[in-house]
């Protein structure tokens, strides 16, 4: 009698943290080598670094709905108004930080500048960067927020769609240099043919840091403190090291 009630009791818990997990609205956008597609229109699979990672968060947590691919401004008002709701991969930026809570972090974070080969531009400092002709970035993306708040009038912003856009920007002279996490910059230029014609700028790194699960500023509190749990226990467990390893971050 006793052991049926504990069962009982054991189910209903597991049953309400389920529903519970399920509460959260996931949501990113791609962004490769963090989240992108793999494979044809018919057979494409959602994978990468943060996809992985969250893969194997959403099975300790019962979290079973789908994560939905927005771009990456919709995904921000959604953010803002949907209590419970979460995005990632995104930078933890100090303009971001009272705006979320944060479940994190998930991977390093090295933005930096490309420029077309060959190009003569050479930067000492961040500031060096204003006198840029035209800066590529994409609306609302951590690039464009920083540069912003650093005071740059010459960004040339593309007002929606996928940042990596700006690769045939910059090969085309369309700008003249494009900020973005380095590993992505590398990985998209590899994907749209345009690896052997865009470079670092040397010397400047416009930001280092992590990548983080943005949650939404209303979120119940335990759902951040499960979430938390989850991410730190795959890392104690070296799982997170794993993924990390396998792309080379």
């Amino acid at each position: 009698m006793l052991r049926n009630l504990l069962l009982t009791l054991c189910c209903f818990i597991s049953l309400s943290v389920q529903a519970f997990a399920n509460d959260v609205f996931l949501m990113t956008e791609e962004f490769p080598p963090y989240q992108f597609y793999k494979g044809d229109r018919e057979n494409k699979v959602l994978t990468g670094i943060s996809i992985e990672i969250m893969t194997e968060v959403q099975k300790i947590v019962g979290h079973n709905s789908d994560i939905k691919v927005y771009p990456w401004s919709r995904s921000l008002k959604v953010l803002k108004k949907r209590k419970n709701s979460a995005l990632f991969s995104t930078a933890r930026t100090p303009g971001r930080e009272e705006l979320y809570q944060w479940v994190g972090p998930l991977a390093k974070l090295e933005i930096v500048f490309f420029k077309k080969r060959g190009s003569d531009i050479q930067l000492e400092n961040i500031d060096d960067a204003k006198k840029i002709d035209k800066i590529g970035v994409t609306k609302n993306v951590a690039t464009h927020e920083i540069l912003s708040n650093l005071g740059f009038n010459n960004l040339d912003v593309v007002q929606s769609g996928a940042d990596e856009k700006n690769i045939k920007r910059l090969v085309k002279g369309r700008i003249d240099a494009w900020p973005t996490a380095y590993y992505a910059g590398v990985y998209n230029a590899k994907k749209l043919g345009y690896a052997d014609q865009i470079e670092v700028i040397d010397n400047v790194t416009l930001m280092t840091g992590y990548l983080y699960l943005a949650f939404n500023k209303e979120s119940d509190p335990d759902i951040i403190h499960i979430w938390q749990s989850a991410l730190d226990q795959l890392k104690t467990e070296g799982v997170i090291q794993k993924i990390l390893d396998k792309y080379g971050i």
